[in-house]
């Protein structure tokens, strides 16, 4: 008979619980989240042992670790558990209920990425956090600038737009913040190149992303993007689930003979949702085929904004359909596609040599470090 043991993971310890199917009980036990206490609490299962954790920062590496070792792992979706739950939140009860669902076979699971996936959105997260550092120094910089009746064009860099001597005419402190501020915009800027390439890199090689890359006004990042967070197509049965996953699902009010269709429902992945949204900007704009058509079909219908929303799901529907399909859009335009495959390339000549900028970060610490002690 199986064992069923729930995991509550945290930064210092994890705490667990067994669920005994006979006493209807939990047991349970905590162990340092270490190498040591992995090991430790490793030793005490086998291959009859099912283990159910809440998905966190580092639950894939606890999967990995863990299944070797036991029959089961499953991963649990914790928005779900949330709404299962009874409003208390605690360790005990929390890996009690892990253990307890996974008992009765409850348990809300979600899908486990293979690790070269998994790499992808880390890499795709990480671009994004980027991203919004330099939208909040570039609005930094236009706030410094906009005191002193300096107003940026919109879209326009101001490094190139602001002139030497009207830097120069802005009080001490202003412009020390501006420069600060130019300074970073400039460094975030070639870390955001930098991770393009190494995301291109990652996925060069894909028949998913090249088959994506496919339609118009589609690039690489929203291409590397659904590729990765749609994942195996064949985990979704329909269309609704797709969009269900990325919260462009209209939500539901339905009591009674009453029934209200509102607004989308960001339930799902944030990002997913805003590249599809942002993509949908761009294939707006260039795409003269099926989905340029539903556009302007739409914004005739219920306007621009809401029409774009309607883009997005469509777009990644056909997305989910191509990748389960292996067909190409069916109004890809040829030139595009190979001026898209040379921007790969370009990618991976930029790429960064990582091994040569560890060395050189390890010198300036090492030197930074004899510098201290001197002076101390």
């Amino acid at each position: 008979m199986p064992r069923y043991f729930g995991l509550d993971l945290h930064k210092r310890y994890v705490h667990g619980c067994e669920w005994l199917v006979e006493e209807q009980k939990g047991r349970h036990f905590r162990f340092p989240n270490t190498d040591d206490g992995w090991a430790t609490f490793i030793r005490q299962l086998d291959a009859e042992c099912w283990v159910a954790l809440e998905v966190t920062g580092n639950a894939f590496e606890a999967h990995d670790m863990l299944s070797p070792h036991v029959g089961k792992v499953l991963l649990a979706n914790p928005l779900e558990l949330k709404r299962l739950g009874s409003g208390r939140h605690t360790d005990r009860v929390d890996a009690e209920r892990l253990a307890k669902m996974l008992a009765l076979g409850m348990l809300p699971t979600v899908w486990v990425p293979p690790q070269a996936v998994r790499g992808v959105r880390r890499l795709l997260q990480y671009r994004d956090r980027l991203v919004r550092n330099r939208r909040r120094y570039l609005a930094q910089a236009k706030a410094v600038l906009r005191r002193h009746c300096l107003h940026v064009p919109r879209n326009v860099n101001p490094r190139r737009w602001l002139e030497r001597e009207a830097v120069q005419q802005l009080p001490e402190v202003d412009r020390i913040i501006l420069l600060s501020s130019l300074r970073q915009l400039t460094s975030v800027d070639a870390e955001i190149q930098a991770i393009e390439a190494e995301i291109a890199r990652h996925v060069v090689d894909e028949p998913g992303v090249q088959l994506l890359l496919s339609i118009t006004g589609v690039g690489l990042v929203t291409s590397a993007t659904l590729w990765a967070y749609i994942g195996d197509p064949t985990r979704f049965r329909t269309a609704k689930q797709v969009t269900r996953y990325a919260g462009l699902d209209a939500s539901i009010h339905q009591s009674g003979e009453q029934e209200r269709h509102g607004r989308i429902s960001r339930n799902g992945s944030k990002l997913l949702r805003t590249v599809a949204v942002e993509a949908a900007h761009s294939v707006a704009r260039h795409d003269m085929g099926p989905l340029g058509l539903f556009y302007h079909r739409k914004r005739r219908q219920i306007g621009h904004h809401k029409a774009v929303v309607a883009l997005a799901r469509k777009l990644l529907v056909v997305a989910w359909r191509m990748l389960l399909t292996g067909e190409p859009y069916r109004a890809a335009k040829p030139s595009l596609i190979e001026q898209k495959r040379r921007q790969l390339v370009r990618w991976l000549d930029t790429a960064s040599d990582w091994d040569a900028l560890l060395q050189q970060l390890w010198c300036v610490t090492e030197e930074t470090g004899r510098l201290t002690t001197e002076a101390a």
